[in-house]
């Protein structure tokens, strides 16, 4: 009897450890899938955007990974863009369209297509709500920027994957809308955001 009692303390500390275990590995599933889905939006997006250049009789312009010049230019260009996105945007436009794809257009600059997990992202960056002391959006933790497109789009969505979007989204801004990059801020104890200027209350003088 004594040896059975013995037993059943180790039998439970290792099925806690294979539960915690088991608990992880459904994370990691989870980020990847996450990001095997980012993935298949980039590739669908960019098909749809060569697709659409050769209809027109163009060939597509593939750009660079970083902004050209030297690491000390790259650096100094990235500290002015940096600045220049505090003052932040006053629209942003995004239109669904049939295809699954989202138009975006950042004040007045040239018109892009985003997929719809970096559409949906964007325009949960760019949600109002919340106190700003700068005139801008308020910043949202990476937490509750998850939660917000978990609703949006029915499906669970991991940090990593907010993370991973942000990075990504960046990256679209800047190549394929020509904005400025940085207008998606991130802040280690503020969270994150669009740079766009909040709309202005109505006063009753104004019907």
């Amino acid at each position: 009897m004594t040896a059975v009692k013995n037993q059943c303390p180790n039998q439970s500390q290792a099925l806690l450890w294979k539960i915690r275990e088991l608990a992880r590995r459904h994370r990691c599933l989870l980020s990847r899938l996450s990001n095997a889905e980012l993935l298949a939006d980039s590739i669908a997006l960019d098909l749809s955007r060569i697709e659409r250049l050769l209809e027109m009789g163009e060939l597509p312009h593939l750009p660079p990974a970083e902004i050209d010049g030297p690491p000390r230019e790259r650096g100094n260009r990235n500290r002015e863009l940096r600045v220049l996105a505090h003052s932040g945007v006053t629209t942003l436009e995004i239109r669904v369209r049939a295809d699954g794809l989202s138009d975006v257009r950042v004040d007045a600059g040239k018109e892009f297509s985003l997929p719809p997990m970096l559409a949906d992202l964007l325009s949960t960056l760019a949600m109002e709500g919340g106190y700003s002391n700068d005139g801008l959006v308020a910043w949202k933790t990476v937490d509750e920027v998850a939660i917000l497109l978990a609703k949006r789009t029915n499906r669970r969505i991991s940090r990593h994957a907010v993370t991973q979007g942000i990075y990504r989204l960046r990256r679209e801004l800047f190549h394929r809308g020509g904005a400025n990059p940085y207008l998606i801020q991130t802040n280690r104890s503020r969270g994150v955001r669009f740079a766009l200027k909040q709309k202005q209350p109505r006063t009753n003088d104004e019907g």
